[in-house]
This record gives C-alpha cells, structure tokens and sequence, in this order.
C-alpha cells in the first residue's frame, strides 16, 4: 500500500483526530469549494417571510447537529458501489471494526457516534488501496470513470479529476483541490512497480478519494444566517436526500440538479423526493429503518419448544423475517399504504409452513403467497408471528416483553432502566394462567416494579396472551380462559382494550402513536436523537399520519421541510 502520509500530502489529514480538525484539511474551510451554480440556494431560498420561502412553515425549525456526518459504513459500501460502477457491493467494509450503539438512540447512523479511530482508518486506508488497484486494472471500470473521448491525456486527466472528483465529493472540487489531485494524478506514473501510465494516475487519485474526509463524511459548510435559520445549498441538499431516501451517493439526475442550481424550492426536491421513493433503491432504505425499529434481528432467535409446538418449523425465525419483508413491500409500495395500514391490515404472506400457525387451511407450497387472515384473530405487524415468537420464551408468550417494546418504540413513553437483579420469570404453577404468574412477580403493592408494570409495560403485554410462544392464537391457558383485557395509557389518556385487536385499533386511532412513528423516521433521516426544536414539524407530520398519509409521503413531506433542508442558527453563535 502507497501510504499517502508517506508521500507528504495533506489530503486525508485529520480524518481521524477529530472532527474539528477537518476545517484546515484538503481546503475544507470557508465556502471555497463548490462555487458554481449551486452557491446561491442559501440565498434564494430564505428570500420571502412568513412561511412563503417554500421551505415549509416557519414554526418549524432545525436543530444543532454536526457539520461532518461520517458515512456509515453499509452507506460507504453503497457509495463506493456507485462511485466505480460495480454490479455488486465489495463486501470491504466487513472488514472494518464496528461502529458502536448509542444507548437510546434506535438506529446505526446516528452521526454523533460515528467516529474514526486508529483502527477504522487503518480499515479505510486498507479499502481505499485495494479498490485503487482493482478499479485502475479493470479496462471497465477505467473507462467509466475516465471514458476516452479522443482527447490527449492532459485533458482527460483533468476531466477525470474534475467529473470523478465532484462524483466522489459530492461537489466540485476547489481550484486547490483540482491542482493536488492533477498533481497526484502525474506523481501516479512513476510510483508503481506494477501500474504504468495513465492507469497509475487514476490509482492514486483513487487512493486519495477514497481517503479524504470529503468522501468519507457528508460535510455541510453553508454558514450565512437567512430568516433565522442556515440554508443548505444544492450539492449538501443532494447529499441529504440521496442519502435518506437511498442510503448512498446522489445519482446523476440529482447531480445535474444540484450543478444546474435546480435544488432551491421545496417543489423542485418534491420532485426528485418522489422520483427516489418511486424507485427500487427506496425499498431497501424502508425496509432498513423498520428492519431496525421492529428489532426484525430478533426474529431469527425464535425458538418454540418443538415439545410444545410440533407445528413451528424449525426455521421458524427466517421464515417470520421474509414475511414481515414480504409485508412491508406490499403495504408500502403496493398498497402506498400508512403506519394504519402497518397497524391494521388482515393481510400477510405465508407458505406452507407459516399457514398452520396462522390456522389456515387449503393448499400452500413452499412460497410465500398473500393471504387473508382472520380479522376476529389478527391485524397488523404485532399479531404476525415474528413479534410473537421472538418475544416469548420457548414455552410461553412473554408478555414483559412484548409490553415494553410497545410501550417505548410505539407508544413512545420513558421507561426506566430496570432494577438490578431481576429475577427469572417463573414458570406457571398449575392453578395460575402465564398472565397470573406475571402478575405475581411484578406487581407486588410496594416492590420496585410495580410502578412501571403494572401502568405501562404489562397493559401493553397483556392483550397479546391470545398467541402462544410460536405466534398460534389460542383461547385457553392451563385449561382456563385466557384474559386479555387491560387499560393502556396512549395520548389521550388511560384506553380500556379488550384484547390485541382492540389494542392495535386504539394505537391505530392514537396521534400519539402517530407521533411516535413520525419521530423515529425524523430521527432516522436526520441520524440524531430527537430535539425539542423537532416538535412543530413532527406534530404536523403525526396529524398527517393520524389522517392515512402514506408512508411514502411521510418521507415526502420530511425531506422537503424546513428542517431537513436547513441548518440551526444556533450553530453560528
């Protein structure tokens, strides 16, 4: 590997002392870089008051966040995919140490936890050089990236510099900027053993790239102060939408946008906001964000007794992960379906060895098909068998933790961390159902957890007692009369629920569950916890929701506001 530290060049200083070292690295500082037709989109977009800016109304305001967003690195893999053209992903990034959760926040980009340490650059320095040499010997590749149009091989040289820099930077590169890579671009041919020529140049350039904090963060420079907030201009507007609604770079019809300066009005990012979500990149973005709020990894860990459950499969956990995947696609993008949808629909995906569980007769193969299911049983993704089972030991529901994730991922209330040295949930004696034996050991008068179980945690676990630990729908425990009734505290107030059905409705009704969803998607584009300046937006985005706005248009109507296309004054203080 050609170190590029070793060569005396500044290009990747800094990517991993810290982030407020980036200002002096690789001409990052000032407004310098991506001067051109986009610059100006601070300006016109803060032109008008009064909520006529097309950025939305102007009760809703952006809060403080980092400047340098690290990608992620499933978004680095998208990104170098992309970036060179390749029909796969490399597969180099599981290469690279792994990024740590912070606590309470759901999601893996949350950008305040995305840091470079020793090891991570090492990881990129190791990537970067093998790609380098992969893309410059690949006749391919070379020709994509830095096509031959006849010209002698200064000008292609410098075209590649130019039309690969700003494609990698995510803006077009600074006359510095310009000059060091041309410079490396020469330095190429005679610094290689086994690369010669014009492919030399491109290594190195590549190497460089792929190193600097200009492809590895999404840097937001704008800075000037319109109606008391900061707009973004067009290339960081690109760079935003692309990476929420694609989970990667901006394609070439946002790069012309953002080059033509055609990223000013919330009308024209409507636009290209619906061109992204209408396409089959969005999917799997959708597909991620509730991959991850429904904990979907948990899944693959359910395991019924097969004593107990002789109708579970063995596979019972992958096989949940293609229905909820199968679900989701269908009520999203088949459906333009809403988070009511998601709630209530009697609608699933089943094969041969899901339909016993579902209690489904007539004929099933081993592929999934969409069925009805019984709207007297079931509704929604919580009576679908991968929140049951994997929320359930391998003999009985678990009601504890089917109440809590309901209550803090859905309903959106503050539990507190539990208290130490929880003892194990008992198993029924013979004269008490699953929910008495819950009861006995959690809602002592006086003891530590009856507080938070006995008002949230177990009125949200109660009403699923109807399903067993492999997701079946049952009407007896112990041979006594299964009681799936509760009192569940949503945004109204105390809600009386007769069962899971009359639970998923009352949610389904609820603006605060409405709000709840809205949240985790602001928190998701936005890769930082919630914050109170995010309130206005999200109330208007839970009434929307209340009102079966689509999830598609939930993601609309996100990337076109106020918040998501500017940056917090307060920054500038």
């Amino acid at each position: 590997m050609i170190g590029l530290m070793a060569l005396g060049l500044t290009v990747s200083s800094g990517c991993y002392s810290g982030l407020n070292d980036l200002d002096g690295a690789d001409g990052l500082s000032g407004g310098d870089a991506g001067e051109g037709a986009g610059d100006d989109a601070g300006d016109d977009a803060g032109e008008d008051e009064g909520g006529d800016d097309g950025l939305g109304p102007v009760d809703e305001l952006p809060a403080p966040s980092t400047r340098f967003s690290r990608l992620t690195h499933e978004q680095w893999e998208n990104t170098v995919q992309d970036l060179l053209y390749l029909a796969e992903p490399t597969g180099l990034s599981s290469e690279f140490r792994a990024d740590p959760f912070e606590g309470g926040f759901i999601f893996d980009n949350n950008a305040a936890a995305l840091e470079v340490d020793q090891a991570l650059w090492s990881g990129y320095q190791r990537a970067a050089d093998e790609l380098a040499l992969m893309a410059s010997t690949d006749a391919a590749i070379v020709d994509a990236i830095a096509p031959d149009t006849g010209a002698d091989e200064a000008t292609r040289a410098r075209t590649f510099v130019e039309t690969f820099g700003q494609r990698a930077f995510r803006r077009p590169l600074t006359d510095e900027q310009l000059e060091i890579h041309l410079e490396l671009f020469d330095r190429g041919a005679g610094l290689y053993e086994d690369s010669a020529g014009f492919a030399a140049g491109v290594r190195l350039v590549l190497e460089a790239m792929l190193q600097s904090p200009h492809f590895l963060y999404r840097v937001e420079r704008s800075d000037e102060v319109v109606d008391g907030v900061i707009p973004l201009d067009d290339w960081e507007i690109a760079s935003r939408l692309s990476y929420f609604m694609w989970n990667t770079m901006p394609d070439d019809t946002l790069v012309a946008a953002a080059a033509a300066g055609e990223l000013h009005t919330a009308e024209q990012i409507r636009e290209h906001a619906r061109r992204m979500i209408d396409s089959g990149k969005a999917a799997s973005v959708v597909e991620s964000f509730h991959h991850q709020l429904l904990e979907v990894d948990r899944f693959t860990n359910a395991a019924p007794s097969e004593s107990y459950y002789p109708d579970a499969p063995e596979n019972i956990g992958s096989l949940a992960v293609e229905e909820h995947q199968r679900f989701l696609d269908h009520v999203i993008f088949g459906q333009e379906g809403s988070w009511r949808d998601l709630l209530t629909s009697t609608q699933t995906f089943v094969n041969e060895d899901l339909a016993p569980l579902y209690g489904l007769e007539g004929e099933f193969g081993p592929d999934f098909e969409l069925t009805e299911l019984d709207p007297a049983e079931r509704r929604g993704l919580f009576t679908q068998i991968g929140f049951l089972a994997s929320h359930a030991t391998s003999v009985h529901p678990d009601p504890i933790h089917r109440g809590v994730f309901i209550t803090r991922h859905i309903a959106c209330h503050h539990l507190a961390a539990p208290p130490d040295e929880i003892p194990a949930l008992p198993a029924p004696d013979p004269d008490q159902t699953n929910r008495e034996a819950v009861e006995a050991l959690t809602e002592v008068p006086g003891s530590e957890c009856v507080a938070c179980h006995s008002s949230l945690i177990n009125p949200f676990g109660f009403p699923f007692e109807n399903y067993d630990a492999s997701g079946a729908f049952r009407s007896t425990d112990n041979d006594r009369e299964i009681d799936p009734t509760a009192t569940v505290l949503l945004g109204d107030g105390p809600v009386p629920v007769n069962d899971a059905l009359d639970l998923v409705e009352a949610m389904a009704e609820d603006e605060q569950v409405h709000w709840c969803y809205a949240k985790h998607w602001m928190e998701f584009a936005m890769a930082r916890p919630y914050a109170e300046a995010d309130q206005a937006l999200l109330d208007r985005l839970a009434k929307g929701s209340l009102d079966d706005l689509s999830v598609k248009d939930i993601l609309v109507e996100m990337a076109t506001s106020r918040p998501f296309l500017t940056r917090s004054a307060e920054e500038m203080q």
